[in-house]
């Protein structure tokens, strides 16, 4: 899947809840899955990160899901300039960094999200 069609699936999740939220650290590639939930009217949704260099998530407390709004799809190219703002990652940004994705939510749920690697999947059926 290329950025572009991660984007649109990504987009499109807007309103969603976070179901889960893993994280696995290995040797070879972190990575973070992302999976949303709207409810029965529409599919549930894993956005799936690999070779994640930046992962920040801020929730209120106590229970229940709050829908994530003001979603945002960036992709960084290859640079040696300043890292977007809203973006507080502690890597000195590089032309030999390959192109990365930041996935940002803001409103109830903050979440930030840069990897190398993103990929959608879509309940069928």
């Amino acid at each position: 899947m290329t950025f572009d069609a991660f984007t649109k699936v990504a987009l499109a999740c807007e309103g969603y809840s976070i179901e889960r939220l893993s994280t696995s650290l290995a040797e070879e590639a972190d990575s973070v899955d992302l999976q949303l939930r709207w409810g029965p009217d529409r599919p549930d949704v894993v956005l799936s990160f690999a070779n994640v260099y930046y992962l920040e998530v801020g929730r209120p407390p106590g229970p229940g899901a709050a829908p994530l709004s003001e979603l945002a799809v960036t992709i960084l190219e290859p640079s040696s300039g300043p890292w977007p703002t809203g973006l507080n990652i502690d890597l000195v940004r590089s032309p030999a960094l390959p192109a990365l994705v930041w996935l940002h939510a803001a409103g109830p749920v903050q979440l930030n999200i840069v990897a190398a690697i993103a990929t959608a999947y879509q309940e069928v059926g």
